[in-house]
């Protein structure tokens, strides 16, 4: 199952360049805009967010560190579908693809980063893959500064059962991480006392 997953991470000094978007995005409703906003420039219709206040299983994740981002989180959904542009441009700090791209709102590639003022890993599920950030690369196994996060393909490799825990906590809003889903649904694990 291990070669399934493709290196897949935000490349700059990540943490030094999120440091500077969270100063100059504040924290509260404009989280909210920024991920409305990215919803509109992918033509989706149906946007919804859930606070999941569930804990789910933690023994058959990627890691041992992922552990910890099994419980309450925030859940935003809508009805568009990632392309290959908008993977490459989420993986992208500041040099977004939306910029040749007019009518976009998110042309600046920096406002889905507000969501770090959440959380520290937060993924998300579009059509058949399912995308996991570590921006401080203490969670994920086998990642780099470079490549800082993973993405698979779960409808080619599967996550079911060997990572059942793992893909748990998107079986919300239609998504059953085993076959193709005809949206796209972001996971933020809240920051939770120690």
């Amino acid at each position: 199952m291990e070669h399934a997953w493709q290196d897949f991470g935000q490349k700059v000094d990540l943490t030094a360049r999120l440091r500077e978007i969270l100063i100059n995005y504040p924290e509260g409703t404009s989280i909210l805009k920024e991920i409305v906003q990215n919803a509109d420039d992918a033509k989706a219709t149906t946007v919804k967010f859930c606070l999941d206040h569930n804990s789910y299983p933690a023994v058959s994740v990627l890691s041992p560190a992922m552990g910890q981002f099994q419980g309450p989180a925030l859940l935003s959904f809508n009805d568009g579908v990632f392309n290959e542009k908008d993977f490459e441009s989420i993986s992208r700090i500041g040099d977004s693809k939306k910029r040749e791209q007019l009518g976009k709102t998110g042309r600046f590639g920096v406002g889905f980063n507000a969501i770090y003022h959440l959380t520290d890993v937060p993924s998300f599920v579009s059509g058949e893959h399912l995308v996991i950030f570590d921006p401080h690369c203490k969670h994920l196994p086998a990642i780099s500064a470079a490549n800082p996060g993973k993405k698979i393909n779960f409808v080619q490799h599967g996550l079911q059962p060997s990572l059942a825990h793992q893909a748990a906590p998107y079986q919300h809003f239609g998504c059953n991480t085993a076959s193709y889903y005809p949206g796209t649904l972001f996971r933020f694990p809240l920051r939770t006392p120690a």
